[in-house]
């Protein structure tokens, strides 16, 4: 089933949130708020493959 990964900005804080199709539902898991270069440095490690 797909798993689907968004950056997410609102009011200069940050997250990633994930969410998974699952045949059961869906599932969301969100990281906690955070500055953008902190946020970043996250997202960058899982486009690369090393993060989350």
């Amino acid at each position: 089933m797909p798993t689907f990964y968004e950056l997410c900005q609102s009011g200069g804080q940050y997250f990633i949130r994930r969410t998974r199709r699952l045949h059961q539902g869906t599932m969301i898991h969100e990281t906690l708020w955070n500055t953008q270069a902190s946020a970043l440095a996250i997202w960058t490690s899982l486009l690369c493959g090393t993060g989350l």
